[in-house]
């Protein structure tokens, strides 16, 4: 017998979208939770405390940024999937070269027709942050003392979307504000 507690929803993938406002309540709670753990005292013993409490919420507030940003890719994938179906697209866009956001972007414009102005600030926010996904999946919330790295880290530290302490931080407001972009991204590619 299944308890209740054990039972979950689930969306279709045109409709993944939604498990960004599941992310975002698991994400505040977390913080919640965290903050209020956090002792007083300023003791050595209180600093290591502190040290690893703010570790372990900015590894859970880096696994919702890398799971949201795969959610975008997969809802505008998913987008023009559909709209391929309804034009009777024969050419599909697994064809194409492109992967991710910039797979859908192209088949969305080359493809389907449609007129989306990636030189934007949204559009490209949310390219830079295809970058950020990309350097935390490939090589973790540190950078490396190379040109590449040092490169990255200035357009990162330009971001408001992200926080360098030195190393890959996130707050909740910023998960909030990345979700928002994601809002307009999507609206803009669904026009």
């Amino acid at each position: 017998m299944q308890r209740p507690e054990d039972s979950t929803f689930s969306v279709p993938r045109f409709l993944s979208f939604i498990n960004l406002g599941y992310l975002l309540e698991a994400a505040k709670a977390a913080d919640e939770h965290l903050a209020a753990k956090l002792p007083d005292s300023s003791t050595e013993e209180a600093k290591n405390a502190i040290g690893n409490l703010n570790a372990t919420r900015q590894s859970l507030l880096r696994a919702v940024f890398i799971a949201s940003y795969a959610i975008v890719e997969q809802n505008l994938d998913e987008l023009v999937i559909m709209e391929r179906a309804k034009a009777s697209v024969s050419l599909a866009p697994s064809d194409l070269r492109d992967r991710g956001i910039a797979r859908s972007l192209t088949y969305a414009t080359k493809i389907l027709g449609k007129k989306i102005d990636t030189g934007t600030t949204h559009w490209k926010d949310l390219l830079l942050m295809q970058e950020l996904r990309n350097h935390l999946v490939h090589y973790g919330p540190d950078f490396a003392d190379t040109r590449d790295h040092g490169d990255r880290f200035r357009k990162f530290a330009n971001s408001n979307y992200v926080t360098l302490r030195p190393g890959i931080c996130f707050t909740v407001s910023q998960i909030e504000n990345l979700f928002d972009l994601y809002m307009t991204c999507v609206d803009d590619f669904s026009k």
